[in-house]
């Protein structure tokens, strides 16, 4: 009679032990993909959101409409977009924030919050600019992008305003 002891080999409980690790090594190296999917959509969207954000602030710094209404005096209405204008808003306050006219639309599927700032800054090129500060919200309210620039103000001229 053969000496069973003296095989070698790996026993039952050796081989479930390996496997048992084996799988737990797997699920949580399977587990990475939804995430990096879930990363992935996220970067994506927000990155669409950057594009419009910019895309509204440059079409606000170079309305005609933008530039003459921040230099006028009553500022109780907002201005009418001109027809054809890529500036269009659905809610103007001027009193909402006390150093920004507030402004609000939609871009796609974001709802978009503008101010303007009220006072104009004076940059070192010392021409008079408005501060725009452009926000997306997604569908639940939450701000997505944000972005900002200036606005220089129609019919300033650098000599004028220093």
């Amino acid at each position: 009679m053969k000496n069973i002891k003296s095989e070698k080999g790996f026993t039952l409980i050796e081989i479930l032990l390996s496997i048992t690790l084996l799988s737990i090594v797997l699920i949580g190296f399977l587990s990475v993909f939804p995430q990096m999917g879930k990363l992935n959509t996220f970067n994506e969207t927000k990155a669409e959101a950057i594009n419009v954000a910019k895309e509204v602030l440059i079409d606000w710094q170079e309305a005609t409409e933008v530039k003459a209404f921040i230099i006028k005096n009553d500022h109780v209405t907002g201005f009418t977009p001109t027809l054809g204008s890529k500036v269009t808003y659905t809610n103007f306050s001027s009193v909402k924030f006390t150093d920004y006219y507030y402004f609000e639309t939609t871009k796609d599927q974001y709802d978009v919050r503008i101010k303007i700032k009220k006072v104009p800054h004076k940059t070192s090129s010392t021409a008079q600019v408005n501060q725009i500060i452009v926000q997306l919200l997604n569908e639940r309210g939450n701000v997505v992008s944000e972005t900002y620039g200036y606005v220089k103000r129609i019919g300033v001229t650098a000599s004028a305003a220093g």
